[in-house]
Parts: C-alpha cells; sequence; structure tokens
C-alpha cells in the first residue's frame, strides 16, 4: 500500500510539473517547486533534472543552479541537465565548467553528454579541448553506432577549421543521418572548400534514396557550394529538389536561392526567384 501511495504521489508530481511548468508563467513554476519541497521530494535526481530543465526554458540559470547544488549525489543524468541548461541558454563557458566539474566528480559523460560539450567546444573554438573528448568517446565505445554524437564531432571540427578530422569521423560514421550529411557539406563550403561540399551533396543524394534526405540546412549548404562554384546546372536541379520536397517556402532556402542565381550571373533566375520571395513563406517547425 505504501508503494502504492508512493508512486501516486510521484505521478501527482510530475503531472503537476508537467500542466504548470511548460507554461511560461514562472509564478506557476515556482508553486510547482513549492508542492514538491512540501511533499518532500527535493531529493529525487528525476524531479530535480525535470526542475532544472523547466527553470532553463525560463531563463532562470540561478534557479536550476540552486535546485542542482541542492542534490547531493549527482548522477551523469542530473549532469546532463545543468549542462544542457547553460547550452542550451548560450553559456557554452559554463556548460564546459560544469562538464570539468562532472569529469572532477568521477562520474562518467554517456551518449547524451558528448553532442553537447563538443558543440559547446566548437562555439567557442576550443578544438584542443574537443580532441579530447573525443578521445574519451572513443575511450568508452560512445561513438560506435550513435549518430548524435559523430554528427557534433564533425560540426566541430568543422567549425573549428580541421577538415581532414571531420572528415575521419564522418568516414567512421557507422548510420549517417541528415545532420551529419549535413555538417559535413556545410563545413566544407564554409571553410571554402565548395568542391568538396558539392561533391559531398551529390553523394548524399545518390545513396540516401528513400532513406536520408536533405533538409533546408542541407539544401543551404549545397546553394552556397553552387553559387561559390557557379555551377548553374546543379543549382536548378537543387532548387527542384528543394520545391519537391517542400522547403522551397523557407526563407532561409529561398534566400539561398536568390544568392545562387546571383552569384552564377543568371539574370533571368535571379529576377524570378526574387518576386517569388514575398508570395509564400513558411518556416521550420511551423
Amino acid at each position: 500500500m505504501f508503494r502504492t501511495k508512493l508512486q501516486n504521489l510521484h505521478h501527482k508530481i510530475n503531472t503537476f510539473l508537467f500542466i504548470n511548468g511548460f507554461s511560461s508563467n514562472l509564478k506557476s513554476l515556482l508553486q510547482s517547486h513549492a508542492f514538491i519541497i512540501t511533499t518532500g521530494h527535493t531529493h529525487n535526481v528525476y524531479i530535480a533534472a525535470k526542475l532544472i530543465s523547466l527553470y532553463a526554458s525560463s531563463n532562470n540559470l540561478i534557479s536550476s543552479r540552486k535546485v542542482f547544488d541542492f542534490i547531493n549525489f549527482k548522477d551523469p543524468f542530473l549532469w546532463n541537465s545543468i549542462i544542457k541548461a547553460y547550452f542550451s541558454n548560450g553559456k557554452y563557458t559554463e556548460s564546459l565548467e560544469f562538464y570539468s566539474r562532472m569529469r572532477g566528480s568521477n562520474a562518467l559523460p554517456n551518449q547524451f553528454t558528448v553532442p553537447m560539450v563538443v558543440s559547446a567546444c566548437a562555439e567557442l573554438g576550443l578544438v584542443e579541448i574537443g580532441m579530447g573528448v573525443h578521445g574519451l568517446v572513443l575511450k568508452l565505445n560512445l561513438f560506435d553506432g550513435n549518430s548524435a554524437v559523430g554528427a557534433s564531432l564533425v560540426y566541430m571540427y568543422s567549425k573549428c577549421g580541421v577538415m581532414a578530422y571531420a572528415s575521419d569521423v564522418f568516414d567512421e560514421i557507422p548510420v549517417r543521418d541528415v545532420v551529419s550529411w549535413t555538417a559535413i557539406i556545410k563545413g566544407y563550403v564554409e571553410n571554402g572548400e565548395s568542391g568538396k561540399g558539392l561533391e559531398y551533396f551529390c553523394l548524399m543524394c545518390k545513396n540516401g534514396v528513400g532513406e536520408v534526405r536533405p533538409n533546408f540546412r542541407t539544401l543551404e549548404g549545397g546553394f552556397q557550394a553552387c553559387g561559390n562554384l557557379g555551377a548553374l546546372v546543379e543549382g536548378k536541379c537543387f532548387h527542384g529538389l528543394a520545391m519537391k520536397s517542400g522547403f522551397g517556402c523557407y526563407q532561409v532556402v529561398q534566400s539561398s536561392v536568390l544568392s545562387m542565381y546571383s552569384k552564377c550571373g543568371s539574370v533571368e533566375e535571379t529576377y524570378r526567384s526574387f518576386c517569388e520571395v514575398d508570395e509564400k513563406i513558411c518556416y521550420p517547425g511551423r
């Protein structure tokens, strides 16, 4: 009976957090937190992680930090929550500081820790730290079969301008998803190797029929490559692909198409694309 009551209380707390926490109203979240304190569940790791996430979503990192500090035993799940809280709010330095503390506590990172930490290294240009994380990934065998870990490493090396390493990591990814392909394509384009970027884009389209298809970010990289190379024929093909796949109305795609035709010197297509820009614009996730 006691166990049933405890389970019911946990369910009640989670429901309370779900209803009040997902509101942007900080007052509702504080009420949820007060309820947890009065029921004596402040040391529950999973509830604490939920609170950390919700406070972070409200841009209240001070409260996220207080919840985190209150927990004596911090497992990887809780460490990931506080790292994500700071990372998702653009506090990359702080997220790496928490990762350093995590390692100092002998807690091991997992496949959820790595993408955030490596991406933070990418944003800060800290390739040496990123390489250290890469070494740990190999040691803990976190890379095998995990496309998110691989894609984040490709992104980090690309962002830091080390395309040789980015290419090596990409080749080792067993199952490449659209994020992995996009990272390597945009990496080459943004590092002045548009020819390689275009080559990878075409390879993706060739190998990904029915499996992996480009998204609006991949298309953006493809259009940038075509514009830089003056590859009008390929650019037109990608434009058709964008329209067929439903990304033609995305603002970032429309801007990329317009820029591509302009760089390729196609006045007619540039004008036509310009006229189409304001006709219908849609955004990712809408």
